[in-house]
């Protein structure tokens, strides 16, 4: 990557720590000449999803909908004559069409260009397409199975397992937006490994989808940076130690591959441990397992909790348990529709584990009180690391600005202390993390609200679950 000011921050072809945004016209502060040294650190303008190369100047379809990174220029069936149907097209993505043939459409083209692949070597070159789409189509067969599921979400699994012509012939309908989304945002997520995701709505009308940048490391306002270089935290453990008084022990076990130079336990006890005296809420240290996996004995929603995950200075590698965020999530997610009240929420495409990294919540990292206007409801406070910033998803974020309200929540937003390199800034970052078992289907829920606040006889009443008997308070 260049080591120049780029005008404008997207998604990456390395592994990016953060990006930030400066202002327009402006030199680079002297204090900002270390992160645009920094390969792991984008900085520019604004921020972008562009639009990919697929977007086919001159093509004669054009779509309706404007949405960041998703192409609206496309090939139609009128076109295939002239540029030959062969084995060069990229797929984008397969259905099974109502003759329970396999079904496939491409990169550049419309639906109108829909073809039926029937050789093997079509199966042999397109694993990952065909892999992502059986779990799709296993999630659709779950919600024909389920007995709680409507007539009206049966029959719009028919969209993908039992493709008909209509559909394909009506290249504008509101499905085709959802699968350039679902295959778009995928592809991002594939730069650094990270699983497939799927954007559903199982109604006879669609819904418009989610509009939003979508972002797989958190951007940060100029500002906020400012914040985060000036904070404690940011601090390397050796600068730390020097001003740190009381005498440091191990006496907490580690996962760590290298227990014996592992500096987690140290920054715990130096940054976020309670002190003797204080009149802060005690925050709680959250430690993983050999499997990375977090004890959630007596897990309370409304504590203050921690994690902390190793760096280079802890001599481990990036397969260590104490490195679960800087890996990126592993299982496969999926949004869905739900309905007026809910509107749209993340779901688990395959079992989660109690105390399992599901994501990161990514997005803007901004100041509480003086940073962007911006939407409130997607703010997620830090209270231990920076605690004059938030991180918003509201115009850019991830699969988890999606994750809705559970008065009996399964996951948990838990403030994480990485960064790969003691050199790096230490930009604040939110784990989700399962606090039950969550199983395939089901939907990943968080609780916005302390328990007092869930009784308030001014709210309206919750809808999370049915019988419910919460209300959720009212903000003016």
């Amino acid at each position: 990557m260049s080591r120049h000011l780029k005008k404008t921050l997207g998604q990456p072809n390395v592994r990016t720590v953060a990006g930030v945004l400066i202002a327009r016209n402006q030199p680079v502060k002297p204090e900002f000449a270390h992160l645009a040294r920094n390969e792991s650190i984008q900085m520019g303008h604004i921020f972008t999803n562009p639009i990919p190369a697929e977007d086919r100047l001159g093509a004669l379809f054009y779509s309706r909908h404007n949405y960041p990174g998703i192409p609206r220029r496309k090939m139609t069936a009128n076109e295939v004559a002239a540029h030959k149907k062969n084995y060069e097209w990229k797929v984008q993505t397969t259905y099974t069409n109502i003759y329970n043939q396999l079904l496939c459409t491409y990169v550049g083209w419309n639906s109108t260009a829909a073809f039926v692949q029937l050789d093997a070597r079509f199966r042999r070159e397109n694993q990952e397409v065909l892999g992502t789409a059986r779990q799709r189509d296993a999630y659709l067969r779950s919600i024909q199975r389920d007995p709680e599921a409507t007539d009206e979400m049966k029959q719009a699994t028919r969209m993908w397992l039992s493709m008909g012509l209509d559909l394909l012939n009506t290249p504008h309908h509101l499905f085709w937006l959802y699968e350039d989304l679902s295959y778009y945002h995928t592809k991002i997520h594939r730069v650094h490994d990270l699983p497939p995701l799927i954007y559903l709505c199982l109604r006879r009308n669609l819904v418009m989808p989610p509009r939003f940048k979508y972002t797989i490391f958190n951007v940060v306002e100029e500002s906020a940076m400012d914040v985060i270089l000036s904070a404690q935290s940011n601090k390397s453990v050796d600068e730390l130690q020097k001003s740190y008084k009381k005498k440091l022990t191990n006496a907490i076990d580690t996962a760590c591959e290298s227990p014996n130079t592992c500096q987690c336990n140290k920054l715990w006890h130096m940054l976020y441990a309670p002190q003797p005296g204080s009149t802060e809420s005690d925050a709680k240290y959250m430690t993983q397992n050999g499997e990375g996996r977090l004890d959630m004995t007596d897990f309370d929603v409304s504590d203050l909790r921690v994690v902390i995950e190793c760096s280079d200075t802890c001599g481990c590698s990036s397969e260590c348990p104490r490195r679960c965020s800087q890996r990126g999530q592993t299982k496969m997610l999926l949004v869905r529709y739900e309905n007026e009240f809910i509107d749209f929420a993340l779901r688990a495409a395959e079992p989660i584990r109690q105390g399992e990294f599901i994501v990161e919540y990514n997005g803007l990292v901004t100041q509480a009180d003086t940073g962007t206007r911006r939407d409130e409801s997607y703010d997620v406070a830090l209270n231990l690391i920076c605690p004059q910033l938030v991180i918003n998803s509201s115009a850019i974020g991830n699969l988890s600005r999606f994750m809705a309200h559970g008065c009996q929540p399964n996951a948990a937003l838990i403030e994480t202390h990485s960064r790969v390199k003691d050199e790096d800034p230490l930009v604040p970052r939110v784990s989700v993390y399962a606090i039950k078992d969550i199983a395939a289907g089901e939907k990943v829920e968080i609780s916005y609200y302390q328990e007092e606040q869930l009784k308030s006889k001014d709210g309206y009443p919750c809808k999370c679950r049915p019988g419910c008997t919460n209300t959720l308070p009212r903000y003016y």
